[in-house]
């Protein structure tokens, strides 16, 4: 097993040394009255919770290839199951919970792409992991195109599923963003109206396709009083404005590593018409649309997502 108490490492000086037992990670409290909205709790991973500034929670399991999976806005590390599970068997895979979401710390401070990009380096080096493929859906996706462009020669492979930053947003939409997205009026929004964005994101309903019905039931799921929808307001409130400002389609000439982007048919949120010309800009590149898929293809859809995902590793374009 690669995540355990004591066999966490870091870099240091060019070698990885594993790190004092004052420095362990703790095992998660897996109770379900703990995980709280969102969270799925059937993954068949140990979780665990870092002792680093964000105490980041997190699965590290498997051996070979590291695939470093990060989630979506409003996600976590669980959204992730059904691919992980199906490739650790080749594969090391790596999921945490970004600062501000799922259940790693949550500071009161702006939220931008750049904190985000910052926790996930810093997580990765702790845990001593070099060359590495990323694996990004939406708000996820913009944090590793990030991450790549600030480390081009550390990760040899990203892909992007569904993901936020490759396109221009409408200049409205960035202009009208701080009169709505603030966490008086995201709070209320999303607290009665979660089941119809939630119906949304998928083509499929619950009754159609059971991977939706399982990620619906963790995602309504929160304590008395709501605390993790109050923190999700807070925290959307900086950071949605900071993905609609971002846009790393001018830079996508400079990507060196090979890029696998997904997206699906109907996905409402990262449209395609929207990002397929600027997607062009990439050199070595695999385009895939899953057909009849919206928002979430690793939920959806994850036995396509999983074959497109080893197709990628194993011949890159």
């Amino acid at each position: 097993m690669v995540a355990s108490a004591i066999s966490v490492a870091q870099k240091t000086a060019g070698r990885v040394q594993p790190l004092p037992p004052a420095f362990a990670d703790e095992p998660l409290d897996e109770r379900a009255d703990f995980l709280g909205m969102g969270r799925a709790l059937s993954i068949p991973f140990p979780q665990w919770r870092a002792r680093d500034r964000y105490r980041t929670v997190f699965f590290d399991e498997g051996e070979g290839h590291p695939l470093v999976f990060v989630h979506g806005l409003g996600a976590n590390a669980t959204h992730w199951e059904m691919v992980a599970r199906s490739l650790v068997e080749g594969y090391r895979v790596i999921g945490l919970d970004l600062v501000g979401c799922g259940w790693s710390a949550k500071p009161d401070r702006p939220y931008t792409i750049d904190l985000l990009r910052d926790h996930l380096l810093e997580f990765l080096d702790r845990r001593g992991v070099g060359t590495a493929t990323l694996v990004g859906h939406s708000l996820g996706g913009a944090v590793c195109l990030a991450a790549a462009l600030c480390r081009p020669g550390q990760f040899d492979g990203l892909a992007l599923l569904c993901a936020a930053g490759v396109a221009p947003v409408p200049r409205w939409m960035r202009l009208a963003a701080p009169l709505f997205l603030k966490r008086q009026i995201l709070y209320p929004t999303l607290r009665y109206g979660a089941d119809f964005i939630v119906k949304n994101v998928f083509v499929e309903g619950a009754k159609e396709n059971p991977h939706v019905q399982w990620f619906r039931e963790a995602a309504m799921r929160d304590r008395p009083g709501f605390p993790a929808l109050h923190d999700f307001a807070r925290v959307s409130e900086s950071l949605c404005r900071d993905v609609l400002r971002g846009d790393y389609s001018d830079r996508f000439p400079s990507l060196q590593l090979p890029v696998l982007a997904i997206w699906g048919d109907h996905d409402k949120l990262t449209t395609l018409g929207s990002v397929l010309d600027q997607l062009k800009g990439i050199r070595r590149l695999r385009t895939v649309v899953l057909r009849r898929c919206g928002h979430m293809p690793m939920v959806e859809h994850p036995d396509q997502t999983v074959f497109h995902l080893q197709r990628f590793l194993e011949s890159p374009p």
